[in-house]
């Protein structure tokens, strides 16, 4: 073999009240590729990755856990359609990648978990590791030495807005803001919403997501480093989406909708335009295959 082509899906995390346990993979892709042979070449128009990429970290994971040699001729190289410090998981689909090309090129053996798990200390957490490795909308927790997941497919058809702003926040950055003790009464706001929030989407009780999606444990915190973000996530909803949150740590915001696509994209980015704001839109939809690669 030549080259391997990994293909991951971009995801969003948190999904409002789901705090670092919830996330979704959507059909919007960065496609790594992988070389090992002295004389082969990455594709023209992929973009080099440095060697302390997290692709490369991933790939070094690997090695170490399972005791395999590194090849020295190793080439990553990456075409990007995921937006960079944007809340769409592009890190996560750099680690997932060179985890899931060590485990071919090494011949690792790594079960499905143990790729997750992986995946997970280098990211620090499985919200984003998990939907974008297996796809879907899932649920994880970390349980000792362990992550513990569940994918859920929604029940009805649900489409996915994002709004994604011109400038970058950092995830540290957005994790720096966040208290270490919260009240005790946003926890169980958080909780009982958070309940909803599975309850809907595996019921198709659609009406409920915008009360599911509310949240006190991480969106208040993260305002002021969005500007805009409360607006824009009324006017979604104000529009027709059944729900709206921040992606991840942000500045994205996501909206579910099954209807009135063309109105909530306007009104998002009408909205963020008239914070002095650019943004771009995508209409996605659930990616429920996660990551895919092939030999070239």
């Amino acid at each position: 073999m030549s080259i391997i082509k990994v293909r991951v899906p971009a995801t969003s995390a948190n999904l409002g009240s789901g705090f670092d346990c919830a996330g979704i993979a959507l059909d919007l892709y960065n496609e790594v590729y992988f070389s090992v042979e002295k004389e082969s070449k990455l594709p023209l128009n992929a973009l080099l990755l440095r060697k302390e990429s997290l692709a490369h970290q991933g790939f070094n994971l690997v090695a170490e856990k399972t005791a395999k040699k590194v090849p020295t001729n190793i080439k990553i190289g990456i075409k990007a359609s995921i937006p960079r410090s944007r809340g769409l998981g592009s890190s996560a689909t750099l680690t997932v990648a060179g985890i899931v090309a060590a485990n071919i090129l090494l011949e690792a053996n790594l079960r499905e978990e143990e790729i997750i798990l992986l995946a997970s200390q280098i990211e620090g957490h499985p919200d984003n590791a998990a939907p974008a490795y297996i796809g879907g909308l899932v649920l994880s927790v970390s349980s000792g030495e362990e992550i513990k997941y569940f994918q859920v497919k929604p029940q009805e058809p649900l489409r996915v807005i994002v709004a994604v702003p011109d400038f970058e926040l950092a995830t540290s950055a957005a994790r720096k803001v966040l208290p270490a003790l919260v009240p005790h009464q946003d926890a169980v706001f958080n909780a009982g919403r958070f309940g909803l929030l599975m309850t809907s989407l595996l019921t198709g009780e659609y009406q409920f997501l915008k009360l599911a999606m509310e949240d006190r444990l991480h969106q208040p915190y993260r305002l002021p480093l969005v500007p805009g973000l409360q607006e824009v996530m009324a006017a979604a909803v104000m529009h027709g989406a059944l729900g709206s949150c921040l992606s991840g740590a942000g500045p994205s915001v996501l909206a579910f909708c099954n209807e009135q696509v063309e109105e909530i994209k306007r009104a998002m980015s009408d909205t963020w335009r008239e914070c002095g704001i650019t943004a771009e839109t995508y209409l996605l939809d659930i990616s429920l295959q996660g990551t895919e690669y092939i030999l070239m």
